[in-house]
């Protein structure tokens, strides 16, 4: 795989702001706070997990200063049958931040990078060890010749979203109608999933995804909840 084909796992686009209502209660802790992780992703997210051996691709200061990410890892992993793809966790322990500062939208991070979307496509994968069912979005996209299939799903708060809320407008309704009865900041969180598109078709590449987030996501989950407690 060529670096330059996967090399855009990250989606550091910037965007709009959105407007801010609180229901309940004095709001400064939820626009100025921050929960903490426990413990670094780069920890608590495997190198090294059921044949998987991942090294780490990480951003730029520049891109990581303009995030204002809490926390990130990207890393690309090599498959124990030689497959690849590229893990891009960020995390915010500020929901408003995650929500109000980035679009955390793949089909605007990928274009702007000179990729053409030509299909979405919402699933959802099943964690057989946590007896979890998480809801996703598969982007293909292509650009020269080369094509990525991106798998995302974002998790604000307790809410696990195949997209970015800036997609799902009723979503975004109920979530500011909702009476906020703490101070709690809340977390936003983005993952994706990049695999390339090879001769044998996006099957192909969506199996590579579905394999690893089997045996990734729980530890993921898990990494990005260590600070609630």
């Amino acid at each position: 795989m060529r670096d330059g084909t996967i090399g855009v796992a990250a989606c550091v686009l910037l965007a709009g702001a959105a407007l801010v209502s609180y229901a309940v209660g004095d709001g400064t802790g939820r626009l100025t706070g921050t929960v903490q992780l426990l413990h670094p992703l780069k920890t608590t997210i495997p190198m090294v997990h059921a044949g998987w051996t991942g090294r780490d691709d990480p951003l730029s200061q520049a891109s990581i200063r303009t995030t204002k990410l809490d926390d990130y890892v990207r890393r690309r992993y090599r498959g124990p049958r030689g497959e690849e793809v590229v893990l891009y966790v960020a995390y915010h322990g500020n929901k408003e931040r995650g929500l109000q500062t980035y679009y955390h939208n793949a089909t605007v991070c990928f274009p702007s990078q000179g990729w053409v979307l030509e299909s979405e496509k919402p699933a959802s994968e099943t964690l057989p060890d946590i007896a979890k069912e998480i809801p996703v979005c598969r982007y293909s996209f292509a650009k020269d010749g080369a094509r990525l299939l991106v798998m995302t799903f974002f998790k604000v708060g307790e809410d696990v979203l195949d997209q970015s809320p800036r997609n799902k407008p009723f979503w975004m309704l109920l979530d500011r109608a909702t009476p906020q009865l703490d101070d709690s900041p809340g977390t936003f969180v983005q993952v994706q999933i990049i695999a390339p598109v090879g001769p044998d078709g996006e099957h192909r590449a969506a199996d590579v995804q579905s394999r690893f987030l089997r045996a990734f996501g729980p530890r993921i989950l898990k990494a990005v909840e260590d600070g609630a407690e």
